[in-house]
């Protein structure tokens, strides 16, 4: 029998871009699973953001479950 792996969210921090520190919210981009170019909005600088593809999206469930 298998066990059904949950993602379980203990803590949460803003996103900051790593040259100017000021908060960045992704939703403004179209992030997919893989490497994503970021350029911040306030000191315009580029960037690459890593996401990882997560158990509860895709072909293991959704997360509005």
């Amino acid at each position: 029998m298998r066990k059904k792996l949950k993602e379980q969210i203990v803590q949460e921090f803003p996103h900051r871009c790593p040259y100017c520190e000021k908060t960045i919210t992704y939703e403004q981009f179209n992030l997919k699973a893989g490497e994503n170019e970021i350029k911040c909005p306030s000191c315009k600088n580029k960037y690459v953001k890593v996401v990882a593809p997560s158990f509860t999206e895709g072909d293991h469930g959704s997360r509005s479950e």
